[in-house]
């Protein structure tokens, strides 16, 4: 039983809308990786910060494009946390149904780590660093990868 009183919100979408959030995020992944600085110097002119604005903004339209496919509806609340759980959902591919709920519960996580950065890629204050910024550019790359299997 959900604690939380709030509705869940979530909006049909077609193939066709897979394939766009699909593009989507190819654009914005690409971003991340021509953006992100060299070094990782909090004092140097460094673009870390919008190449992981961009890194999240991949992770959550390619998450958009798998549920899209293979759910036929993606989450549209003000909470991004709901589409980490409806993304555990999608399955598809090759393999046992438990490697496919792996497979899910994976994509979830790499969500679900994008998503921790989103505040601070978006409206902190503090440069992201190169650790975070590979691991979630690492993270966008999964997803990405995923949505343009499926679509």
């Amino acid at each position: 039983m959900r604690r939380d009183r709030r509705p869940r919100r979530r909006r049909s979408c077609t193939p066709a809308d897979a394939r766009t959030r699909v593009a989507h995020a190819r654009a914005y992944l690409e971003t991340a990786r021509l953006v992100r600085s060299e070094t990782d110097k909090p004092g140097d002119v460094n673009f870390n910060h919008v190449a992981a604005g961009n890194a999240v903004l991949a992770a959550i339209a390619a998450s958009d494009a798998l549920c899209c496919k293979l759910l036929g509806e993606r989450s549209r609340g003000q909470d991004h946390r709901e589409a980490v759980g409806l993304l555990e959902q999608v399955r598809f591919g090759e393999g046992t149904a438990s490697a496919q709920t792996r497979r899910a519960r994976g994509l979830a996580r790499a969500l679900a780590t994008a998503l921790d950065l989103k505040d601070d890629s978006h409206y902190g204050t503090l440069m992201i660093g190169g650790t975070e910024l590979r691991r979630l550019i690492r993270a966008a790359e999964v997803l990405v990868a995923a949505a343009e299997e499926v679509t």
